[in-house]
């Protein structure tokens, strides 16, 4: 079968809503301790057919789990009662019991295993039922192809482990968190009802940092789309923070291991504001009364603690953590020095204030380009690194030569390559694609199987690629 045809947890920004939900959902000291680590994971592969489950006997040598079998849902039941069954593959036809229904059994009363479906072309509308009610994790038309099977269920086993992983993350983030509290900063109570946001930000950074850079850069976008959100900005203010400040980094000659630590520092400069009462968030520096600034000015080490909890992220707490100091002495947190300011640091303080400035955040009566690039300039030198204020201008002048007009397009008019200007959402208002997304044709192949599925058309704002 093609791969399109999956509704896998994929890094494409097309989203399993039901498993979405699950995972996020806690787990009881029961299914705590059902989820620990076996050695070996067990498969149960459920068909009324004797030579079907032979079939996949064989499949299953030498493949990293326990094949067991069971030929209809009532015995594949049973067998839960003796064995920790880690995934079900099931066939949707069989008598007395259809893999739907099955499956949503095993859902409600096993929770924490992985349900996948063999279903045929007819089967749509128990396809849509073993979705909303059995929250499969994914499905393969019949006949099957072994290498996709084995990619999916290979793909379930890691699923799984990526979820014990995180709940063990987020038992070490809540005492880690726990210890920050008695550093006694000057924050709001509030902190206390923002750390789990925090916490999920961490788990999602930390479980994809073992696996591809792309991955994890795919993670960071995620959080990244959760700070703008939690910030009440609409500017998309962490994305042109991390894109301005990497491309100032190139345009200095950084080496590529700071290029990469400039994009992610850029991405995750903003993180400690999460700590902070909402209506702070949003307020202008200049309308903050004395305490509410005391309590601002603590952001960038509330920042520093949280990432250098995360393996991987110290040298991005290091960076974040200077992202308001300035060369003279007057920023914060600590008043440091220019010789004292790491070169990145200076790099996001420039492109972050310049965005801030831009949107009138920072000064009263400083709105707009015009302003904020002679605020920036005029400080050159003394509060803001020439050299980075030099590079970023000529940045940001050849793009405003260079200006790409963005366009609507349906799916159909989609090239490979396009970039998504604007985030798209489903009917529903689920997250499907961010913006900033480089278009694929696996990208373009899911969304035309999701309008086929669901009777809908998009229409999508696109660019095309600098």
């Amino acid at each position: 079968m093609n791969v399109n045809n999956t509704i896998s947890n994929n890094n494409n920004g097309l989203v399993d809503t039901q498993l979405q939900a699950e995972s996020n959902e806690p787990l009881s000291n029961e299914e705590a301790g059902a989820i620990e680590e076996a050695s070996t994971p067990r498969v149960l592969f459920v068909d009324d057919e004797p030579p079907v489950l032979n079939a996949m006997r064989r499949f299953s040598r030498g493949k990293p789990w326990q094949a067991i079998t069971a030929n209809n849902g009532y015995d594949a039941l049973k067998l839960f009662a003796d064995n920790k069954i880690d995934i079900v593959v099931s066939d949707m036809r069989m008598p007395e019991m259809n893999g739907d229904v099955l499956l949503a059994k095993i859902k409600q009363q096993y929770p924490y295993t992985i349900r996948i479906l063999l279903t045929g072309h007819a089967d749509l509308k128990s396809l849509e039922n073993a979705i909303n009610y059995a929250g499969i994790y994914n499905y393969i038309n019949k006949p099957w192809d072994d290498n996709m099977l084995a990619e999916v269920i290979n793909g379930a086993i890691r699923f799984q482990g990526s979820e014990r992983e995180r709940k063990r993350l987020e038992d070490l983030t809540r005492k880690q968190n726990r210890q920050l509290g008695r550093l006694a900063l000057s924050l709001d109570k509030t902190v206390k009802e923002r750390t789990i946001e925090i916490e999920q930000a961490l788990t999602l950074l930390k479980m994809t940092h073992e696996r591809s850079k792309k991955s994890f850069n795919d993670a960071l976008g995620v959080v990244t789309h959760l700070l703008d959100w939690t910030e009440g900005r609409a500017n998309n203010h962490c994305r042109f923070v991390s894109e301005f400040s990497d491309k100032v980094a190139r345009h200095l000659k950084l080496s590529d291991d700071d290029i990469e630590l400039t994009q992610q520092a850029g991405l995750l400069h903003d993180i400690g504001l999460m700590a902070l009462p909402e209506a702070l968030r949003k307020k202008p520096v200049y309308d903050m009364t004395d305490d509410e600034l005391e309590s601002y000015q603590q952001h960038p080490l509330v920042a520093e603690m949280v990432l250098a909890a995360a393996p991987g992220l110290e040298s991005v707490a290091k960076i974040v953590k200077q992202h308001h100091e300035r060369l003279d002495g007057s920023g914060f947190p600590e008043g440091l020095y220019a010789k004292d300011i790491l070169k990145i640091s200076r790099i996001i303080t420039v492109v972050a204030e310049y965005h801030d400035l831009y949107h009138g955040l920072l000064i009263p009566q400083c709105l707009g380009q015009n302003d904020a690039k002679k605020y920036i300039q005029k400080n050159a030198g003394l509060a803001y690194d020439p050299y980075v204020v030099e590079a970023f201008f000529s940045i940001v002048n050849e793009q405003a030569a260079q200006k790409i007009e963005r366009f609507k397009a349906s799916v159909a008019q989609l090239k490979v390559g396009m970039l998504l200007d604007e985030d798209l959402h489903a009917a529903n208002q689920l997250l499907l694609l961010t913006e900033g997304t480089v278009i694929t044709q696996s990208i373009i192949d899911r969304l035309l199987s999701y309008q086929h599925k669901f009777k809908c058309k998009f229409e999508l704002m696109v660019k095309e690629s600098e």
